[in-house]
């Protein structure tokens, strides 16, 4: 049967009712209280007794005295001493009201914790959200707390503010989404993960970013398995043994969620809400990301690809969306798949997937054509948090394709005719163009057409004349003539242009020929 904390007896005390001593052992449980009297020989210790007669405090116990006495006495009187032998189990209550009205306000306290109790029972065999446990299942803590995912991401905070919150631990947490773990010392956040993954309930730590507040941190298990845990400041009021008390059996509540409907809540897609972040553009701490990528057998050292598959523009069930991505994961195993933004996205390893290999691009070809899919291919990156600018760069293509028809399209080869659709989009594109440049295009004399292309051939290959004669394949004289030509018209010298004006140039032939 459920027992109550004696802290947490305690602390709901009336405030008419003044405590004028309470050991410090505070841990005992208890299923009710009892009144202590004369005809009591054997004493059950899982019950908290409660007297008015001093006499008990001297008694000679057949059987055992009492685990816990909560001792009764008037403002004032003389039986406010207590026997040594009493001192790690017991409290002396100072009040001037009838023993009896006192006794039966510590029966409605047992009460109040049993309704409470029974309560949170009932939301979890509801089937009710996780959120609605803990709005409720907090209903006795002073402080807020928070509800974090094993990567730090917040899923739920619950309680009110006495103070303001700019500035502090919870202005961060809230805003952003996440745990400020950049904010806590090195070496405490070592120690805070050791205590974790030791099994440990409740761990105190201080962070940097709000040192006036202590936090505690009470870690959640499922079957053994770290899959979250509680954070909560002293912001309102101290942590006080009866809040700790309160806090493990939130704690204990969400655990037993986990056994029902409500695992779902808590386990939903965590490698895809943190990728999501990023896709989104949300800034990511580096703890965070190393947690990710460690418990992912991913290093910093990895070189990553961003696919992006198109749908089809009729609505997508869920069935179907389902179907997509284990299609996508049966070629890319390692990677993160996922639905977003009417598409499904999938990050992958360079080294679990290679666009550039002919059998992995067979493979993915191959898929692409049975489902009917395209698929938008970004550049390779090196950090797993830009994510955000390779979702870009597929975007981008998707809007600007370069073969509308191609399974397949990169942004490596897809660069500058996505630029030109930017650009034209924003802009007029002749605009862009070098004057001189542009007015021998639009001369639309074949000769001047093939000076332009001359010009783009000899500035792609880095001005090296005889690999753009090799490319252009024309005598090395006739591109020197072409290239002296050039310049005469464009009223500049090749050989001492900067890069500015190079690309410049480069851009001006390009874009000319798209015109």
């Amino acid at each position: 049967m459920k027992s109550m904390s004696i802290s947490v007896i305690l602390d709901w005390i009336p405030d008419k009712y003044r405590i004028f001593y309470k050991s410090t052992g505070l841990d005992q449980l208890f299923r009710h209280a009892r009144m202590l009297d004369d005809s009591m020989e054997i004493i059950d210790n899982d019950f908290l007794y409660l007297t008015q007669e001093s006499s008990f405090l001297d008694r000679e116990w057949d059987i055992r005295k009492p685990r816990f006495l909560i001792f009764c006495t008037k403002t004032g009187s003389k039986d406010g001493q207590i026997n040594p032998s009493w001192m790690e189990h017991a409290a002396i209550l100072y009040t001037d009201e009838p023993f009896h009205k006192v006794f039966r306000e510590f029966l409605d306290i047992f009460d109040k914790y049993y309704a409470w109790y029974e309560q949170c029972l009932n939301i979890i065999i509801e089937n009710k959200d996780v959120s609605d446990l803990l709005d409720y299942a907090t209903t006795f803590l002073c402080n807020p707390i928070a509800l974090f995912s094993p990567t730090g991401k917040l899923l739920h905070y619950t309680g009110k503010f006495q103070e303001k919150i700019e500035g502090t631990l919870w202005d961060e947490v809230i805003n952003f989404g996440f745990t400020p773990t950049e904010s806590i010392y090195p070496d405490e956040h070592q120690r805070v993960m050791q205590e974790i993954h030791s099994g440990n309930r409740l761990i105190s730590s201080v962070f940097r970013q709000d040192p006036s507040h202590h936090s505690l941190t009470a870690p959640l298990y499922f079957e053994g398995k770290n899959f979250g845990a509680f954070g909560t400041t002293d912001i309102n009021g101290p942590f006080t043994e009866a809040q700790k008390a309160l806090l493990l059996e939130v704690v204990h509540f969400t655990e037993l969620a986990m056994n029902h409907q409500i695992q779902a809540f808590l386990l939903q897609d965590e490698e895809n809400y943190y990728v999501i972040r990023l896709l989104q553009g949300y800034p990511a701490d580096e703890l965070s990301t190393s947690y990710y990528l460690q418990a992912r057998n991913y290093t910093n050292e990895d070189i990553w690809y961003l696919y992006q598959f198109s749908l089809p523009e009729s609505d997508v069930s869920d069935t179907r969306q389902s179907a997509y991505i284990h299609q996508i994961k049966n070629i890319l195993p390692h990677g993160v798949v996922l639905y977003f933004e009417h598409s499904i996205v999938a990050v992958c390893r360079r080294r679990d997937f290679d666009p550039d290999y002919e059998k992995s691009y067979a493979a993915l070809e191959d898929l692409l054509k049975r489902l009917s899919l395209k698929v938008y291919i970004s550049t390779r990156f090196f950090r797993f948090t830009e994510l955000s600018m390779a979702y870009g760069q597929c975007r981008l293509m998707k809007s600007y394709p370069l073969e509308p028809q191609k399974h397949i399209q990169r942004f490596d080869e897809a660069f500058l005719h996505v630029l030109y659709g930017v650009l034209k989009e924003k802009n007029s594109l002749p605009g862009f163009c070098h004057p001189a440049v542009l007015s021998l295009w639009q001369s639309h004399m074949e000769q001047d057409l093939t000076l332009i292309h001359n010009l783009k051939c000899y500035l792609i290959n880095g001005r090296n004349i005889a690999e753009t004669a090799r490319t252009l394949h024309l005598h090395r004289n006739t591109l020197i003539y072409r290239l002296r030509k050039i310049e005469d018209l464009l009223h500049i010298s090749l050989d001492y242009l900067d890069e500015n004006m190079l690309l410049y140039l480069l851009i001006s032939c390009l874009i000319c020929e798209t015109l």
